[in-house]
């Protein structure tokens, strides 16, 4: 009993030692610390995919004949199902649906283990087979899949759709509406101060801002959530940045169907709503708009 005890909590490390990189493969995948990580988004799930293989072989391997398949069995369902609940603790059920590709690549990579180490026939085309969620995932899937749950489409570009009136501030309490708008391509960065991902776009808006804030045609706002107006203008100011500026409010936000932050919005000159995705698809579609160079 004390060498199955012993060998069952040896398991349960190996599955957390792994558990280490499963959580980096995670934020590669979420796209959370990629540059520090030195991991591309979306090779995450290669890399989960791999730890989950190689973990469930290992421990089969090294400890089937001690405590049993089933022991391993369990001892890693303790930790999926651990990894699980802080995943999702306190979480949306948006988010949940957000991230269930990587716990089907997780799930998928240690079948492929279990195939592996139990040398099922023709093995190699069943691993290969199972291999192919976590490429297809990384060639790009997964981001749209990630757009589709946070925009509600696949490449920001949507029909021109009718939305909210809306009235933003901006630093000397002008207003700036549908109505003034009208007549121009404009694009809406939503964004709050506590936002580090608003922070990390801020540069390539600025570069957009100077490369058509002559076009007389198009106008450029970063709409503010709702932040405290003296600390979200002074924090553009203080980082240097010069494109302007408006404070909205929760309930413009949710009127406009403003949920994920940063997000994009491009009107066209009548007002409507033509796009809603990230920076990197608006600069695109942009350049079609304006009939701009590359």
């Amino acid at each position: 009993m004390k060498k199955i005890i012993i060998n069952t909590l040896i398991v349960l490390l190996i599955f957390l030692f792994g558990s280490f990189f499963m959580i980096l493969s995670f934020a590669a995948i979420m796209g959370a610390f990629a540059d520090n990580l030195g991991i591309e988004k979306g090779t995450g799930f290669i890399l989960s995919f791999l730890v989950a293989f190689g973990l469930n072989w290992l421990a089969l391997v090294a400890f089937e004949k001690r405590i049993g398949f089933s022991g391993v069995m369990a001892t890693l369902g303790v930790v999926i199902l651990a990894l699980m609940i802080l995943n999702g603790y306190n979480t949306t059920i948006k988010y949940s649906i957000k991230i269930l590709p990587f716990y089907i690549n997780w799930l998928l990579g240690l079948l492929a283990g279990y195939y592996y180490y139990s040398g099922k026939w023709r093995r190699k085309y069943l691993l290969i087979g199972l291999a192919l969620f976590p490429v297809i995932m990384a060639a790009g899937v997964n981001d749209l899949w990630h757009h589709k749950i946070e925009y509600g489409n696949w490449t920001g570009n949507v029909e021109a759709v009718a939305i909210a009136p809306f009235e933003f501030l901006d630093k000397n309490e002008s207003v700036v509406s549908n109505n003034s708008l009208k007549g121009k391509v404009v694009l809406l960065d939503f964004w709050f101060v506590r936002c580090p991902p608003c922070w990390v776009k801020f540069p390539e808006l600025q570069r957009i801002y100077e490369n058509y804030r002559d076009h007389d045609s198009f106008a450029l706002y970063a709409v503010n959530r709702n932040d405290d107006p003296g600390e979200l203008f002074s924090k553009i100011e203080d980082k240097g940045y010069t494109f302007p500026v408006l404070r909205g409010n929760q309930d413009l936000m949710d009127a406009l169907g403003i949920y994920k932050y940063p997000s994009v919005m491009i009107l066209d000159e009548e007002g409507k709503m033509i796009f809603l995705g990230n920076l990197d698809d608006a600069e695109k579609k942009l350049e079609y708009l304006l009939n701009a160079d590359p």
